[in-house]
């Protein structure tokens, strides 16, 4: 692991892997120690340093800007194409087309016949283990 991280991300997954390596090695990680932990970074401010970067980081690179941009092209594409209204439309199809496909299946008449065949091999091999059990007592 390298000794600084550049980046807050960089910070965060250096901090969890210190966290897992140490839980791997068994030590056990009290309430205490989260509590230290947190004094110690509002002591020194860690978390709102790394926020403060993010959000300079953000800025200089107009990341706000680049995910409003998106957020409009993804809107205007569904206004032009309906694939909102199109994805529910075919997802609630979907829905009906499965739902009468059981309900088809259930009060097919093959499944009737199936289900009585299958009723009547459990009741003839109940009836056998009864018969047995009783052979076996006399």
């Amino acid at each position: 692991m390298d000794q600084y991280v550049s980046t807050p991300g960089e910070a965060i997954t250096v901090a969890q892997e210190v966290v897992k390596t140490m839980l791997a090695k068994g030590y056990v990680l009290s309430k205490d120690a989260l509590v230290k932990a947190k004094a110690m970074d509002e002591s020194y401010g860690l978390s709102a340093k790394a926020a403060a970067k993010v959000v300079e980081l953000g800025n200089r690179i107009g990341i706000n800007d680049k995910i409003s941009a998106g957020v409009k092209a993804v809107k205007s594409v569904d206004e032009q194409y309906h694939v909102a209204e199109i994805t529910k439309t075919a997802a609630s199809v979907t829905g009906r087309t499965a739902k009468a496909a059981g309900t088809a299946v259930v009060n097919s008449s093959y499944f009737a016949t199936c289900a009585l065949w299958v009723s009547g091999v459990l009741e003839r091999a109940a009836k056998a283990a009864a018969d047995l059990a009783t052979h076996d007592t006399k």
